[in-house]
């Protein structure tokens, strides 16, 4: 619990990734990556229940098999490239009645991030939670800067941002991007803003060799890569299934 409030760790996942084709069920250790998170969220302390919400057959057995399924397949309309997170988690909360409580997005595509990242997510909101209605995880970003992206326009080279972009590097402003390991808000949040990211977002810093995300193949070439060069060590987890009725 969170504040004397439940935590839902929300996990989505779809059959029909095309940058990765089933990059959900990539296996990295010992697990895939959907049950990396899975039990990346059991592992947590503060987290009350995890529900993965899916279109995947194969996926939601998976999920049955931990416990952790929603009530029943991700409906067709929220399956596709255009769907929304939020409108994707805003309809489980539905289907489940969450009402007053916290809620944590766990994207698979985060597999490096560790249990100490996602408890110390949770104990700096816990700490400023009066002056902060969301937390989202970033790393630090500087290739490339945001100041030297060019567009063409008109057949010529312009700076995207309309500044200067042959400054040097050192002299840039420190930027940060989103590395989607951790999304936390309150369900009133969602239901009102409609956002993982509203005004009062509070920001978590990751470093970059536990901030890869992946979004297309060349993100898992990476993750191969940091693995294999034993550049950073896999967190493997611990976890029994529930037993069958």
């Amino acid at each position: 619990m969170l504040k004397g409030k439940k935590v839902y760790a929300i996990v989505p996942v779809r059959g029909g990734s095309k940058g990765i084709p089933r990059k959900n069920l990539y296996r990295l250790g010992k697990d895939t990556l959907l049950e990396r998170t899975i039990k990346l969220g059991k592992a947590c302390r503060y987290v009350d229940q995890v529900v993965v919400s899916t279109d995947d057959p194969e996926m939601f057995e998976i999920a049955k098999r931990y416990g952790v399924s929603a009530p029943s397949l991700r409906p067709s309309h929220l399956a596709t490239d255009a769907a929304k997170t939020v409108d994707v988690v805003l309809d489980l909360m539905t289907q489940m009645h969450i009402g007053d409580a916290y809620i944590l997005l766990l994207q698979v595509t985060s597999p490096l991030r560790v249990i100490d990242d996602l408890d110390e997510l949770m104990k700096a909101f816990q700490a400023n939670a009066d002056k902060a209605d969301a937390i989202v995880s970033l790393t630090a970003h500087d290739d490339p800067h945001p100041d030297k992206i060019q567009k063409i326009e008109n057949g010529y080279v312009r700076s995207y941002l309309g500044v200067e972009s042959m400054v040097p590097r050192q002299f840039l402003p420190k930027v940060y991007r989103l590395n989607g390991a951790f999304y936390l808000t309150h369900s009133n949040v969602l239901v009102q803003q409609q956002t993982f990211m509203p005004k009062r977002t509070l920001p978590f810093l990751m470093p970059k060799e536990r901030s890869v995300n992946l979004d297309g193949i060349m993100d898992l070439y990476l993750l191969e890569a940091l693995v294999e060069r034993k550049i950073i060590e896999i967190e493997e987890y611990s976890l029994d299934l529930p037993q069958q009725a």
